[in-house]
């Protein structure tokens, strides 16, 4: 590729990246949700600067005469091995050839403990899906659905005050959280280490067990929500407590952490999950498909 030039992105690199990548992710046929799901330059921006502190991210952009013109990263867990690839996001007619450079520099970058990578692209990014499927990736069989909330949309819950997880309970919220979301992002224990900072989680309890729980983040700017992960016992399913956990987080994101926006995703092969969420005043933004690859394979 005549005049471009690839590097690892610096610190200064990643506010023009933002920028770039929200430009081009308006369009659904290069649009790959975990680069962006809606959040503002600024908010991703510093949201990506805090994984690269922490050594959790790593970008190679492709540059021809200053400009960006192609870019692929990576969010990584070295403990758990697992990688959560952006893009590749790429303009011009030679979008395989730069897309595919792309892929195999970043996959340089990444840790050696990485052996299972996962992309999450928007189902009409087409040309993602046939370089992933091109290099042994396998598509999930359901699709996944992401759901914004406005304050203006919004159904205030008839109680307060909400009920956050107690101590008494994080043995049993672990293990109701690891058996309902056995191949999450987050350990159990991972994310009760982040209560108070970025995380929150909110419980319906019985004595010291857990009855169902919601978890959610807000991003560095404070402007975005995201319910990241919403659960009942199976045992207990269909008596309220969903819809009631969901109410709690949706207002305490938008009246005490200040966010302008709720989000959260949902597989497409729950149909009850999709019509609760409905009913409480989210609408549909995108429809996204996983990929998987475990490198040993």
């Amino acid at each position: 590729m005549k005049d471009i030039i690839f590097r690892v992105a610096r610190r200064e690199d990643y506010h023009p990246l933002a920028q770039w990548i929200v430009a081009i992710s308006q369009v659904p046929q290069q649009h790959c949700l975990h680069s962006w799901s809606g959040d503002r330059a600024d908010a991703l921006c510093q949201q990506w600067l805090s994984y690269r502190d922490d050594s959790e991210l790593s970008y190679v952009i492709a540059f021809q005469e200053g400009d960006i013109v192609g870019a692929m990263g990576g969010e990584y867990d070295e403990a758990l091995g697992r990688g959560w690839l952006h893009g590749p996001h790429a303009t011009g007619e030679t979008w395989e050839t730069m897309a595919a450079e792309l892929f195999t520099r970043l996959l340089a970058e990444l840790p050696a403990s990485i052996v299972e990578l996962n992309a999450y692209l928007n189902v009409e990014n087409e040309r993602g899906r046939r370089l992933y499927a091109q290099r042994g990736f396998k598509e999930r069989e359901s699709q996944s659905h992401e759901y914004w909330l406005s304050p203006s949309d919004r159904v205030v819950p008839g109680e307060r005050p909400y009920g956050f997880l107690e101590e008494r309970h994080e043995a049993s919220f672990v293990s109701l959280y690891e058996a309902l979301f056995p191949t999450a992002y987050y350990s159990g224990e991972r994310m009760l280490s982040m209560i108070g900072t970025s995380h929150q989680v909110f419980a319906v309890a019985e004595g010291n067990e857990v009855l169902g729980f919601a978890a959610v983040s807000v991003d560095e700017s404070a402007s975005t929500g995201e319910i990241q992960f919403l659960g009942v016992r199976e045992d207990r399913r269909g008596q309220g407590y969903g819809k009631r956990l969901l109410l709690w987080t949706t207002d305490w994101l938008l009246e005490c952490a200040g966010v302008s926006r709720v989000c959260l995703n949902v597989g497409g092969d729950v149909a009850n999950a999709r019509g609760l969420y409905e009913s409480v005043g989210f609408k549909l933004q995108f429809t996204g498909v996983g990929l998987q690859k475990r490198l040993a394979d």
